[in-house]
């Protein structure tokens, strides 16, 4: 009689696995599926990001006009001492002629209005390209650079200058935080495979197939949230690239792997 209770509790136990198994496949999904979903938003926040940040900074510039009457030995002496300069990248002299056709191209109104004031009311100019590391002292720089060049008229933007050192800063503690995250979840995952696991099996190959398959979900969920905006077939290499979503599934995977045998959630 005991024998056969025994027999009819192991049966219920073996029938009731499969349900249990499914449900743990579940559950994987949707916490992996969340993860992935998380990192998506921020690679997408870090591409903007950083192409925002590199078009601030290539559109930021310094201009130094001369005086009206400067010889070219002055304009080359000026120019040859600012190329020697480290938080400099490059300069680049315009002459009266050069700068009107750069403001006929960006403002043709504004060219015909300083030919009606008169050709030479156009002064030769130097723009400066700088570091990124100027940005975050860049009062201080154009002060100095005032007091060396004191024949030479300073123009720039300083908040733009603020904005790119700001964005720059924002840029880069981004993709620390995500770096650390990462490293946080490799350190998981290296300390539930190197737990011992007694009888049974460590691993379930189901559930590297749900990481898997949350980590699609998560890009397809991305898909439907742009789709609105008209921005779908840009958004390949507008807010990501196939090299981050290969990584993101990767990532899913290996996930999904070690959780199938944490099995704590």
């Amino acid at each position: 009689m005991e024998e056969d209770f025994l027999k009819a509790e192991t049966a219920t136990t073996t029938a009731k696995e499969p349900k249990h198994l499914f449900r743990l496949y579940r559950r994987l999904f949707l916490l992996v599926f969340a993860v992935a979903v998380l990192w998506q938003g921020l690679l997408l926040v870090d591409t903007r990001l950083a192409q925002y940040y590199r078009d601030l900074e290539n559109t930021f510039k310094v201009i130094l006009t001369a005086p009206g009457k400067t010889d070219n030995a002055s304009l080359e002496q000026w120019g040859e001492s600012l190329n020697q300069k480290q938080d400099i990248v490059s300069v680049k002299l315009f002459s009266p002629q050069d700068g009107l056709e750069v403001v006929r191209r960006q403002n043709p109104q504004l060219a015909e209005s300083l030919l009606l004031m008169g050709k030479n009311k156009m002064p030769a100019y130097f723009e400066l390209k700088l570091t990124p590391q100027t940005f975050g002292n860049m009062r201080p720089f154009m002060d100095n650079l005032a007091a060396e060049y004191d024949e030479l008229s300073i123009h720039y933007n300083a908040q733009h200058a603020d904005l790119v050192f700001y964005t720059g800063v924002c840029s880069k503690l981004l993709r620390l935080v995500m770096a650390f995250a990462l490293l946080l979840f490799l350190g998981f995952m290296f300390l539930v495979e190197a737990y011992p696991v007694r009888g049974g099996k460590s691993h379930v190959w189901g559930g590297a197939v749900s990481g898997l398959l949350a980590g699609i979900a998560s890009c397809l969920f991305i898909g439907v949230l742009v789709y609105p905006t008209g921005l779908l077939q840009e958004v390949m290499h507008t807010f990501t690239t196939p090299e981050k979503q290969l990584l993101v599934f990767v990532f899913c995977t290996l996930f999904g792997w070690t959780l199938s045998k944490w099995q704590k959630f």
